[in-house]
């Protein structure tokens, strides 16, 4: 009976940790996302109906546009697709 209660506790503690568990990519995503991005603009543009990014490579064209321009994100590649990973992932699903 006791190695029943360990293996139900251990159990329990493993789902915790694991639900609290954050990608690192999305968390430097969202870490550029919320520095750059956020100074230009709020999250309900990306929620709007009228938004003009429909696909994966239309998001990543639109943050490498803002990062070359209004943003002026001097971001490696690797930065760049966690934002887009990120953007992806919270708000467009594609």
């Amino acid at each position: 009976m006791k190695k029943h209660i360990v293996f139900i506790l251990l159990g329990v503690a493993i789902s915790s940790t694991a639900t609290g568990y954050e990608d690192p990519v999305m968390q430097t995503g969202k870490k550029l996302h919320d520095e750059k991005c956020m100074n230009c603009h709020n999250t309900s543009v990306y929620s709007r109906p009228d938004h003009r990014v429909k696909t994966l490579q239309a998001l990543s064209n639109q943050v490498n546009n803002c990062m070359k321009g209004p943003a002026k994100a001097d971001w490696t590649v690797s930065e760049t697709n966690s934002v887009v990973e990120y953007l992806n992932n919270k708000f467009y699903k594609f």
